[in-house]
This record gives C-alpha cells, sequence and structure tokens, in this order.
C-alpha cells in the first residue's frame, strides 16, 4: 500500500501561510513565514510506520514547502496513496478537508485525520475521516494501517481514548523525506534542530490543546537520557551545520534530576559544543539544574508566564505553574550564570479585564527593563475548539460570532466578547503589551547595543545612503537607525510595513519610511512600483537586521534587499555584529 502522512496545506485560500502548530495554536500570516514548526508527531507517525511495516510510506510538508492545495494535491497525484494521514487545526480543518475530500473522490484515499480540530470536532470530521484517532495517535494509527479492526480499537472515534504512549518505546521522529534541519525558528540564536526529551504536562492550563486533547490526564514522561543524547550526536553526524538542538515540548524541566542527568550525559558524550534551549516551566527550574544545563551548553530558556495578574492565573487553572516570586528569583539566578530567557505571555484570557491585563502588560515591561526577559511572545488568548476555555466562554455567551474556523487563529484575532472588556480593547492590550516589550528592551540594550554597532559598522561612512529594512523588533531597529545616523552623518531610511509609519515617521533618524502594505517581506508579493521608486535613490547600502546570526528565516528578506539596487548589502545581528552578504 501507498500511505502518505501529511502536515496540512501551507498557503489558504486568501494567500496566508500558515505556522501550524495544532497542539497549541496555528496562525496564518500574509505573504510568508519565515517560522518553521517541526510536525513532531506525525513525524514519529511516519517514522513509526516504516519501521513496523512493510508498505511505501511518504512524509509530505504542505507546511515546510509552502503547498496551496492545487501544488498539494498535485503532490498526491504522484503519490496516488492508499491512505491518508493528517493532523489538523480548527485554523486549518477548511483547507485540509479540502484535499482530503479530493484524494477520496479522485484516488478512493481512506482517510485518517486528528489533531486539535479532530479531537474537539470529531463526530463532523467523520463526515470526511474514515477514522479520527483521539488522544496520542501513534500507535493506534499504526494498529489501523495493520488491520486490526477500528470498531474495537481504543482511540478510534468512536471509542474510548487510548492510554498514554510509552515514549521510549518510539523510533526517532521522521527525517528521511524531509530534513529536520529545514525547518527553523527564527528566535534560536543557533542552527538548531528541533527536538522532544519529554512529553505531556503536569497542569491543566484552560486554554491548551495539548492538556485538554492530546493527553486529558495529568502526565509527564521523559525520554531516556542514553536515547536523547544518541539522537543529538546522530543529527549532528548527519547535519555537520548542525550548531544545536531546541527542546520543544510542554516542558523540559518537570523534574531537576532529569535535566542534570541529560546535562552531564551531554558533556559525558562531548556534545557540549552544541548550543540548547528548552521549552520550561519557570515555577520548576531549578538552581543546581540550570548550573549544570549552563555547563552542557544550554544558552537560553523559554517559559510561559502566561499572565501577570493572581486572578487571571486562578481562573487560567495555571495552578502550580503561576508563581510570580518564583520566577523573579529564577530569572536573577539564570542571569548570573549568563543564561537568555524567552517569555511567552497572552491577553483576553479567562478572567482578564483591561486592568487585570494592564498588570501582565507592566510586568512584561519591567522584565525586559532590567535585563532579565531577552524575548517576548505575545498572544491573544484563543478559545480553540475542544478545550475549557471554549467550553467555559461559550457556555457563558462570551464567544464571538465565529465566521469560519480560520477565525481560531493565534495572531492577533479576538474570538471573545466580555462584556466589561470587548474585543476592540483586548486588541489594544495585545498592542500595549508588544509596545511595552519593544520599549523595556530598548531601554535595556540601547546604551550597550548602540556602542556595538558603532564598532562593527566599519564599512559605513560620512555621507552614504542607506535603507533599512524593518525585519526585526522595533526596539532593535530604534537603536540601529540611531548608529546609522552617527556613521553617515544625517539621518537614513527605512522600509517596512504599514504599521511603521506612526512609529518611525517622526523619528530623529529617519528621513524617509517607505511602506510595503501588511504581511512579511516577500519578493514575489513585493510592489513593482515601491522597487522603481526606492532603486531610484541609487542607495550604496541596504541593511537587513536579523535575530540570529545563520540568516535562516531571512530569506525573503534578503531577496527584497538584493532587488533594490543597492551597491552592497549588510546583515545586523542582533548581538551587534554585521556581516556583509552577497
Amino acid at each position: 500500500m501507498n500511505i502518505v502522512v501529511a502536515n496540512s496545506v501551507g498557503v489558504d485560500q486568501n494567500g496566508y501561510h500558515i505556522v501550524h502548530v495544532p497542539s497549541r495554536w496555528s496562525l496564518g500570516v500574509k505573504n510568508h513565514t519565515n517560522c518553521g514548526y517541526y510536525p513532531w508527531e506525525l513525524a514519529y507517525t511516519s517514522s513509526l510506520l516504516k519501521r513496523e511495516t512493510d508498505h511505501r510510506v511518504k512524509f509530505l510538508d504542505g507546511i515546510l514547502n509552502g503547498w496551496d492545495y492545487a501544488t498539494y494535491f498535485a503532490q498526491l497525484e504522484k503519490e496516488q496513496p492508499d491512505w491518508l494521514i493528517m493532523e489538523s487545526s480548527s485554523r486549518t480543518w477548511g483547507e485540509d478537508k479540502r484535499l482530503a475530500l479530493a484524494a477520496k473522490k479522485e484516488f478512493g484515499t481512506r482517510v485518517i485525520f486528528t489533531g486539535q480540530h479532530p479531537m474537539a470536532r470529531p463526530g463532523e470530521v467523520s463526515q470526511v475521516a474514515d477514522h479520527v484517532c483521539l488522544g496520542e495517535y501513534e500507535f493506534t494509527v499504526l494498529d489501523i494501517i495493520r488491520g486490526k479492526p477500528a470498531a474495537r480499537l481504543p482511540g478510534v472515534y468512536p471509542n474510548e481514548r487510548a492510554g498514554l504512549i510509552d515514549v521510549n518505546a518510539l523510533p526517532f521522529p521522521e527525517d528521511s523525506d524531509v530534513s529536520r534541519m529545514d525547518y527553523h525558528e527564527p528566535n534560536c540564536v543557533y542552527r538548531q534542530i528541533q527536538m522532544y526529551g519529554s512529553r505531556g504536562c503536569p497542569r491543566r492550563c484552560n486554554f491548551c490543546a495539548a492538556a485538554t486533547l492530546y493527553y486529558d490526564e495529568l502526565n509527564w514522561r521523559p525520554r531516556d537520557v542514553k536515547d536523547v543524547v544518541r539522537e543529538i550526536a546522530t543529527l549532528h553526524e548527519k547535519y555537520p551545520e548542525m550548531e544545536g538542538a531546541f527542546f520543544d515540548e510542554e516542558a523540559h524541566n518537570i523534574r531537576p534530576r532529569y535535566n542534570i542527568a541529560l546535562a552531564q550525559a551531554i558533556r559525558s558524550e562531548g556534545l557540549s559544543h552544541l548550543k540548547y534551549e528548552a521549552m520550561c516551566e519557570y515555577a520548576s527550574l531549578d538552581p543546581e539544574a540550570m548550573r549544570e544545563m549552563k555547563q552542557a551548553g544550554y544558552y537560553k530558556i523559554r517559559f510561559g508566564i502566561e499572565t501577570g495578574s493572581d486572578a487571571v492565573a486562578k481562573s487560567m487553572t495555571l495552578g502550580k505553574k503561576h508563581d510570580l516570586n518564583k520566577m523573579w528569583n529564577m530569572l536573577r539566578v539564570g542571569k548570573d550564570i549568563g543564561l537568555m530567557f524567552y517569555g511567552t505571555i497572552s491577553v483576553g484570557g479567562m478572567g482578564s479585564s483591561e486592568d487585570e491585563d494592564k498588570k501582565t502588560i507592566d510586568l512584561v515591561y519591567d522584565l525586559t527593563r532590567l535585563g532579565l526577559l531577552d524575548e517576548v511572545q505575545v498572544s491573544i488568548n484563543t478559545p480553540q475548539p475542544g478545550t475549557d476555555f471554549y467550553e467555559s466562554v461559550k457556555a457563558k455567551g462570551w464567544l464571538k460570532e465565529i465566521k469560519s474556523y480560520d477565525d481560531f487563529d493565534g495572531n492577533g484575532q479576538v474570538c471573545v466578547n466580555y462584556p466589561h472588556y470587548p474585543a476592540e480593547k483586548i486588541q489594544a492590550s495585545f498592542k500595549a503589551a508588544l509596545a511595552a516589550f519593544d520599549s523595556g528592551r530598548k531601554k535595556a540594550r540601547s546604551a550597550s547595543l548602540k556602542s556595538e554597532l558603532e564598532n562593527s559598522l566599519t564599512s559605513i561612512t560620512t555621507g552614504n545612503r542607506v535603507l533599512t529594512l524593518r525585519s526585526v523588533r522595533t526596539w532593535m531597529i530604534s537603536i540601529l537607525l540611531d548608529a546609522l545616523k552617527i556613521k553617515t552623518g544625517h539621518p537614513t531610511d527605512l522600509l517596512g510595513q504599514n504599521i511603521i509609519q506612526d512609529q518611525f515617521k517622526k523619528h530623529p533618524a529617519v528621513r524617509v519610511t517607505y511602506s510595503y502594505g501588511e504581511g512579511f517581506f516577500s519578493p514575489e508579493q513585493f510592489p513593482s512600483e515601491l522597487e522603481n521608486k526606492i532603486r531610484q535613490t541609487a542607495y550604496d547600502w541596504v541593511i537587513v537586521p536579523m535575530a540570529n546570526r545563520h540568516v535562516e528565516g531571512y530569506a525573503n528578506a534578503l531577496g527584497v534587499a538584493q532587488r533594490l539596487g543597492a551597491t552592497r548589502l549588510l546583515g545586523v545581528f542582533a548581538d551587534g555584529s554585521s556581516r556583509e552578504l552577497t
């Protein structure tokens, strides 16, 4: 049999490029996305089927390749699948459903759906799928493919869900039909492969699809330390360009003794020259474990702050995950040993109000201005169907009228409308949180980064005509513009989205702002009239600022920069260094 394991359609009918994380939040962005998450559970399913069956198994990733429906269908036509296995979210359901129905009609394909939306709406999805898998699905899919009667299989709707799997019984995930090096998260400073040292979470935050739908019980299961280290070594041997790993599971650090053992094993195997970061829970951070992790090559810890309000934390059922005093203490310990920190927050969650979300905004500013928080991810808390949050707001009549499942988008959409906190106020809090980060980060980094840039930008000289692309957060852009004014002796020019106009048109280091519209930079979508206008200035330099030094994720910005007719192209990095690019 021909079996296709397929990640979702990458570009929807409206031209939005999808960032797909079904167990968290999926979202769409205009023009292009520079962020690609490795679809780990699908990837484990693919490698498991390849190990345990003799069928022809092919892994396809429409997200990674940016395939729209027509392009994806052409790929399926080549494969002629007997089975199609897809993991879908509410945000991607419309396009995934369309593709699956076409495969069933044209090739007689049998379809297995799983993921956040199928688990939340199994009856609806069963109108399309031959089978809907509930919970952790790797071994359930294997049983179906082996021909076991689905009507009696736990984990297949309408049966009860299967039990939690043994994560140590899985092979390494898919790395033959796709390359794991091709997936990049732009906030990774180094070229890091996404990995998973554990699975599960001992918390049940009300907005979390993983806790509610994938597990539905409190749990945390670490992989065997030796197996994790063997995977790191195997990947590094295959990809010499690999600079490290990003452990992107729900919580990498629930047991400090595990992190200590893993860190020591990394060192003993001679892999501490690589760089590691991990998605953690700050309430479980431990000083001894952090020191061991730092010695093993860990350089950054990510964690969910979620909220700066005790009242909202209670309504969001964060439980022991929420302990702001512990967070402050662990950040100070981590900074003393040289770690970076990345925090995720949301506004508009259950129990929130304008005043309570202001506490979160103020917390972000304080953490960044003091240099304790290096990066932030701000989201509007989205009640994904099937989560406890969704059921609560639906029961209270606070769910907005949803036109389509596309509205369940983690990129600035508001799906709730509280009587005391309307959607437009939540949007304003979202923007204020991002502005608070930029303001605090600029305050913390302005003097040091400006000095580093003045020493680094040696090729920029007095009188040079310079155009900077707004390809990173505005705090870095503002500092860079100040440094360029000193180097050139005059204000320079800036190219970015519409939203930069109000912020930068009166900036003392800016002469002209050009706007290309909305979304990310894209050579294919860049307006030709604007390109011609910019080329007439005949810039000496076009500068592309980047959040990392390895340039991954900035291909589209560089593509635009190369079209603008400048004599030379310069990459400028968040550590203040720069490099001329070709």
